[in-house]
């Protein structure tokens, strides 16, 4: 488990990008990165899942390059 929480600003910054890079609405990107974040805050199984979580949820977006971006936006280590 990572043990990091992100602050409010950092998921709205990921998520601004995420809606750029997506064509996602603002409210829509930010519900997916929360989705991811959680999952960065959890580990374990739940980051190698969230590329299947975040298709599920919207199947317009690719997962796994959504899941990269969330990282990189955030700072997160996906290695």
């Amino acid at each position: 488990m990572d043990g990091h929480l992100w602050h409010d600003d950092e998921l709205d910054y990921a998520a601004s990008n995420a809606a750029q890079r997506f064509d996602l609405d603002q409210d829509r990107a930010r519900d997916l990165v929360g989705m991811v974040s959680d999952a960065f805050e959890e580990g374990g199984d739940a980051v190698e899942d969230a590329p299947w979580d975040v298709q599920d949820a919207d199947g317009s977006v690719p997962g796994e390059d959504f899941v990269d971006d969330v990282a990189t936006s955030l700072g997160y280590d996906l290695s």
